[in-house]
């Protein structure tokens, strides 16, 4: 490889006035993602699914004239109107590792017009989601006798259920409850199991807008460079692979939209722009503390010839922090209960795509 990136530079040098003027695209025409896309898919000289050597060797001879070569725009790397030895060196830089297509700006347009497709190609796709929490915490207290040591401080929430039916069996002298405490045990094994459910969606269906992200909206992304953390590309087998990593963000209860009526605000939050978010229905006896959206991932692949997607894989973390707020009353006296969550909830949504 290094040998050849030294031959090639040094033709590049030797060649540096040789370009072939071809029929340039109009550029004002395409979107951002549009003339991204186009690129990605030009540099793929040879039409093998690779950016390989071989592309920089065919786009570096075309510009030289050394070669005849037919559809010689496709040869025109950065859409310039030519096909020259700037387009050898964009391919080259590609191919050594020390640069890309486009720009991190222009992938990201790029992967939002291919996910942004979707829904107005309404092909048809099998999706998975797959819920789990793996922790619960629960800190409770003011419960008075004989419920006194339900009073804990970050009690793993199975343990706690586990301990509450203890507690209710020992003073459950008739027995009235033992169909109550055997659903409570269950409950505290079941919550932490994964939740999955596939569904499969027919080609030309409305339903696209109904189940793939995000939800009851006519796009699927409207990410910007300022949301994420990075986004990588790359090519394998004539396959474009986009991966996106968001930043994490934390919100106190003010901040986080919550219910129905928050629906339109969370998809102003960055996570909200790409992800199904959770409502967090809230009512008058809860109060959310905070809510952290993490570890936040999409990786989409599409053809790289039709650009159509072949499948979107979406994961993140959400941890609520939730406080309840109940009253019981015993005879004349009346107890204030409070119970803290904090849960920790791992979502994932993938997508199979058929054209």
């Amino acid at each position: 490889m290094k040998r050849f990136i030294s031959i090639v530079l040094a033709a590049a040098l030797m060649l540096s006035i040789a370009c072939v003027s071809v029929s340039a695209v109009d550029v004002t025409d395409l979107t951002d993602g549009e003339r991204a896309l186009l690129m990605m898919q030009r540099a793929d000289v040879n039409g093998d699914g690779q950016y390989s050597t071989d592309d920089v060797s065919l786009v570096l001879k075309a510009a030289a004239g050394i070669i005849q070569i037919e559809n010689e725009e496709y040869y025109d790397i950065d859409l310039d109107g030519y096909v020259s030895v700037r387009d050898a060196q964009l391919m080259l830089e590609v191919v050594s590792g020390v640069g890309s297509v486009v720009s991190d700006e222009d992938t990201l347009a790029a992967f939002n017009t291919l996910i942004n497709g979707v829904k107005n190609k309404k092909p048809g796709f099998e999706k998975t989601t797959t819920v789990v929490c793996p922790t619960i915490k629960v800190t409770s207290s003011g419960y008075s006798f004989p419920l006194t040591s339900l009073n804990v401080t970050n009690m793993e929430f199975g343990d706690y259920i586990v301990r509450a039916a203890d507690l209710i069996e020992k003073f459950d002298a008739n027995g009235e409850m033992v169909g109550e405490v055997a659903e409570m045990r269950e409950s505290a094994v079941e919550v932490y199991k994964p939740q999955t459910e596939t569904k499969t969606i027919v080609a030309g269906s409305n339903s696209h807008y109904t189940y793939f992200p995000v939800n009851n909206l006519g796009w699927a992304s409207k990410l910007t460079i300022s949301d994420i953390k990075s986004i990588d590309y790359a090519v394998d087998g004539g396959v474009m692979v986009y991966t996106i990593s968001m930043n994490d963000y934390t919100y106190n209860g003010s901040q986080y939209p919550t219910g129905t009526k928050g629906f339109s605000d969370r998809q102003n939050l960055p996570y909200g722009k790409v992800f199904n978010l959770p409502a967090l229905d809230d009512d008058d006896s809860s109060t959310i503390n905070s809510v952290k959206l993490q570890k936040g991932k999409v990786i989409l692949k599409a053809d790289l010839l039709t650009g159509n997607v072949i499948s979107v894989d979406y994961s993140y973390t959400y941890v609520s922090d939730i406080t309840v707020v109940t009253e019981v009353e015993s005879g004349s006296s009346t107890t204030t209960t409070t119970m803290r969550t904090v849960t920790t909830t791992n979502v994932s949504e993938s997508f199979a795509l058929n054209h």
